[in-house]
């Protein structure tokens, strides 16, 4: 039994790995790559953006 679950476990690291890897965002207000989200939450509610110090409602970075 052991020998059927240990690929499959490792076959589900290795996928997700390469997902989280090649998870890239683009801030929408500058067309820019970013590896990890530009939003800053600020003591108001609202995000900054710290590419463009601009405030945003909703968060200007989507999935690439």
């Amino acid at each position: 039994m052991m020998k059927l679950v240990m690929p499959l476990i490792a076959a589900t690291v290795f996928a997700s790995a390469a997902f989280a890897a090649s998870s890239n965002q683009v801030c929408t207000l500058t067309g820019k790559k970013v590896k990890t989200c530009c939003c800053e939450k600020q003591s108001n509610g609202k995000l900054l953006c710290k590419l463009t110090s601009k405030t945003v409602d909703k968060c200007c970075c989507t999935a690439k």
